[in-house]
């Protein structure tokens, strides 16, 4: 039998869209999971979060501030306090940008807290963006191009599909 996992308390920065709370609070239940908006962090520097985050129990910041890494204080401030830090970098803009994130986030999180729960020492984790444009859908008229052979109306002649039985006969 595994050991259960124990309770990794988790910070969103404020470039993490707040819509993302309610489905990571469902999808790790038992871990704190804040955004600096809610408890009223917003605004606040990088190298005054990352300390302040360490000091009230938080293991992992999340955010998509990718420029954290390419700052000497704010790298200085992530490795002395030792917490894993998990980045994403956005995507498009508007309603676009929003659910790219959100869906990277819900996506990405899931995979990486079991994984951090598990290390003895500190990580940096990169997120891969879920891209929210055209390419994630396709529409079609099912006039000018139905879907299967069995879509009504479709001009060709096709072979009715046997029922299956109830009984699994």
């Amino acid at each position: 039998m595994a050991e259960p996992l124990s309770a990794v308390d988790i910070l969103l920065d404020e470039q993490v869209p707040e819509l993302v709370l309610a489905p990571l609070r469902s999808l790790l239940s038992g871990h704190r999971i804040d955004h600096v908006q809610k408890i009223g962090w917003k605004g606040k520097q990088d190298v005054n979060l990352i300390p302040d985050m360490k000091r009230r129990g938080y293991a992992v910041l999340v955010t998509a501030d990718v420029d954290q890494l390419e700052d000497h204080e704010e790298c200085r401030a992530i490795k002395k306090a030792g917490t894993h830090h998990v980045r994403f970098d956005r995507s498009g803009s508007g309603t676009a940008m929003t659910a790219s994130a959100v869906a990277t986030v819900i996506a990405g999180l899931p995979l990486v807290i079991p994984r951090l729960d598990a290390e003895p020492a500190q990580r940096l984790v990169v997120l891969k963006l879920v891209r929210c444009k055209e390419t994630q859908f396709t529409i079609t008229d099912p006039e000018k191009d139905p879907p299967t052979q069995y879509w009504p109306g479709r001009r060709t002649v096709s072979r009715r599909r046997v029922p299956r039985s109830r009984d699994g006969a």
